[in-house]
């Protein structure tokens, strides 16, 4: 019987969404106060760069290791080390006296939300069956996205209510703690009891390579569609308000376009339960990569406001989707021993697209011009969404 099966034990996972709204709140408003914070320390533009690397260079090196660490039964520790590690950088960077300081704050803050994540992600195929699990991912990013959408207003907010030298490091304070309430979620967690502990020899018997696991149908096309909606994404952000200035929009009407895709995110969520009992889970990756890359080709073309609208609002939802039904897709292909190392090679594939493709995309504006972007991004998605495609025969 799995954990989530005892009633008693029942209100361990409505605690991890809320450990997960809370620390990506956390994540999200810190990491734009830790920007404010470099430039206050004396960091140029190339420091920002590297403070953004770190963040993203350290879960990418370190992914496969807590993935094997996790699928020996140490979610649950991995959790805790990964929930001390999203309050301690807050309140470091908050007191850092140079750049060096805030640096490790940054590194330490990135691995933080890389064992919380793998952590909580693994927890749900560790509990739940097959059928359910769609549904549970679902929640979990949902947790995420509401923790986004509340994490950068409520450290704006702070920061702007302070005046002075010490706006941010007030603000850095007022997430520290805001994070410590991730202890209480961790608490309500360790409802669930305890998952047997697996031998560092037992585990190496049927842990299998990387590549191997990588070779496995379906595990590609799975991954890659998580990269391209991660990508598209983190390009929308960037260089939507470039689109707004080009058009004539004003910062309030990009911010409320964000907004719109956001909380677009967050109702397909709510009811992807609802979806995958309608449709198959790969007939509706494939059509929300497809759909969602449509939508942001379009984005340079049909640029008045009300047509911007739509097509982020239709994005935002297909977004929704494709994070949790990579999250079910790639969990199905391997056995239980391997479950977190495989949500954890997506994990690092996350990372390296969010570096390595907006890298890419932003050289190219120099040549074609900043709508380049959103056209290789939603060539990506178009293309992530005819891979899955493919694969539709899988029994999934």
């Amino acid at each position: 019987m799995s954990a989530a099966a005892d009633p008693a034990n029942r209100a361990w996972f409505p605690g991890l969404v809320i450990h997960t709204v809370i620390a990506h709140a956390t994540y999200n408003g810190v990491r734009v106060l830790i920007s404010y914070r470099t430039l206050e320390l004396g960091g140029s533009g190339v420091v920002l760069g590297l403070m953004t690397a770190v963040y993203s260079l350290v879960p990418l090196l370190t992914a496969l290791f807590v993935g094997r660490l996790v699928d020996r039964g140490y979610a649950t520790a991995v959790l805790w080390v990964g929930t001390a590690l999203s309050i301690l950088p807050v309140a470091l960077a908050a007191t850092a006296p140079n750049l060096g300081v805030l640096l490790i704050a940054t590194m330490s803050l990135g691995f933080g939300q890389l064992l919380t994540t793998v952590a909580s992600q693994a927890l749900i195929p560790q509990s739940f069956p097959a059928s359910k699990l769609t549904a549970k991912f679902g929640h979990l990013t949902l947790g995420v996205s509401i923790g986004q959408t509340i994490g950068l207003p409520l450290a704006g907010m702070v920061a702007d209510a302070t005046s002075g030298d010490t706006a941010i490091t007030n603000a850095l304070w007022f997430m520290t703690a805001l994070s410590a309430l991730t202890l209480i979620a961790a608490v309500i967690v360790m409802l669930r009891g305890r998952t047997p502990h697996v031998s560092r020899a037992e585990a190496a018997e049927g842990a299998i390579a990387p590549l191997a696991l990588l070779s496995v149908r379906g595990m590609k096309p799975a991954i890659f569609a998580s990269m391209a909606t991660l990508a598209a994404v983190d390009l929308m952000t960037a260089y939507l308000p470039l689109i707004g200035q080009q058009n004539g929009l004003t910062v309030t009407t990009v911010t409320w376009l964000l907004a719109a895709r956001t909380f677009a995110s967050v109702i397909s969520r709510l009811f992807i339960g609802f979806l995958t009992r309608k449709w198959r889970n790969l007939s509706l990756l494939w059509t929300a990569s497809a759909a969602a890359g449509l939508c942001v080709v379009l984005i340079p073309v049909l640029s008045q406001p009300w047509t911007l609208a739509i097509l982020l609002t239709i994005a935002g939802f297909c977004f929704g989707l494709t994070q949790p039904l990579t999250m079910t897709w790639v969990s199905t292909l391997s056995d239980p021993a391997n479950r977190a190392a495989v949500l954890s090679i997506r994990l690092a594939g996350n990372r390296l697209s969010q570096v390595a493709i907006p890298s890419a995309a932003s050289a190219l504006t120099v040549i074609a011009g900043s709508g380049i972007v959103f056209t290789i991004s939603g060539a990506l998605l178009l293309l992530a969404g005819g891979v899955t495609w493919r694969n539709q025969h899988e029994k999934w």
